[in-house]
């Protein structure tokens, strides 16, 4: 039998910003519509039918909003990672593990405020009772798997989506949402689905399949281990799975592998030892703050139409 990997309490705060999407984010009002007829003045109808439409994903990346997270765009590559997934504002999108405030849920809920929709997934809390030492209320609440809050975890300020926001545990998805999903995504996510003596992979991304519409897409960035790690290494305990482990998984339930992509490469990232050691986590080593942020599998999956 494998060893049980605990948390411990000390460990726990490093796993509360992956668990966030590394949220480093300070909410700030929303801008307001402005008219080239003057303030106050009716919008046309050309600029009405854009207020509708939303904005577009750069101009989401770029909104002011974000001042608080653009420090870590040159890591995360936002347009070009979320253009490589083909996500657009009329998606229904799940973001799987979003936390409270997540990084990436800063994008995505405005993206999709006004054509699309936002639902939430999480880990079941058999999953998380596994990954800490305790669990209780309030840890719940610290890392944002509360799912009757979801829509609190994932608002952002001064957007106010046209459909409401939902949350669910990745073991079960209704079948009311079999079908209704354009996009899932994962980001740094998938580690603790591969771990313990009971992988919760398989069952999570049978879950996934049936969520997503036929042709939907996902999307998944990842800490990466080395092809050639030892097993033990690489089984999520360390945050980091090989990359034909998580293509194996998504063919095993269904899924096309389309592509994948180096955006968010980092070959200065050895992936030898815990991932947590590494920025945004832990930015107080020197040595770890040179090597920046983890080697990332980008990768995009299609189910079949």
């Amino acid at each position: 039998m494998k060893a049980k990997v605990i948390i411990t309490a000390s460990a726990m705060a490093l796993l509360l910003a992956a668990c966030s999407n590394d949220s480093e984010t300070t909410a700030v009002a929303v801008d307001s519509s402005s008219s080239a007829t003057g303030p106050g003045a009716d919008p046309s109808p050309m600029a009405e039918a854009s207020m509708q439409a939303g904005p577009s994903l750069e101009d989401v990346i770029n909104h002011e909003r974000r001042a608080d997270n653009r420090g870590r765009d040159d890591w995360r590559n936002p347009l070009d990672t979320l253009s490589f997934f083909g996500i657009e504002p009329d998606m229904t999108i799940v973001e799987v593990l979003p936390g409270k405030g997540g990084w990436y849920t800063q994008i995505l809920n405005p993206l999709t405020a006004a054509q699309g929709r936002m639902i939430g997934v999480t880990y079941p809390d058999a999953l998380f009772s596994q990954m800490f030492s305790t669990w209780n209320e309030e840890s719940r609440e610290n890392i944002g798997a509360d799912i009757a809050q979801m829509a609190r975890y994932l608002n952002v300020e001064g957007v106010e989506p046209s459909r409401p926001i939902i949350g669910y545990a990745i073991d079960s998805i209704p079948d009311s949402e079999d079908g209704q999903a354009d996009a899932a995504l994962f980001f740094r996510a998938m580690h603790h689905l591969f771990r313990f003596d009971e992988p919760l992979i398989d069952t999570a991304l049978a879950e996934v399949y049936d969520v997503l519409a036929p042709g939907g897409v996902v999307g998944v960035v990842q800490h990466r281990a080395p092809e050639d790690a030892d097993p033990a290494f690489a089984n999520g305990n360390n945050g980091y799975v090989k990359q034909s482990d998580v293509i194996a998984a998504f063919e095993r339930a269904g899924f096309v592998f389309e592509e994948a992509s180096e955006i968010n490469a980092n070959p200065n990232d050895a992936a030898d030892g815990f991932v947590w050691r590494l920025p945004p986590t832990s930015t107080d080593n020197p040595e770890t703050a040179n090597i920046g942020e983890s080697d990332r599998m980008t990768l995009r999956f299609r189910k079949s139409s």
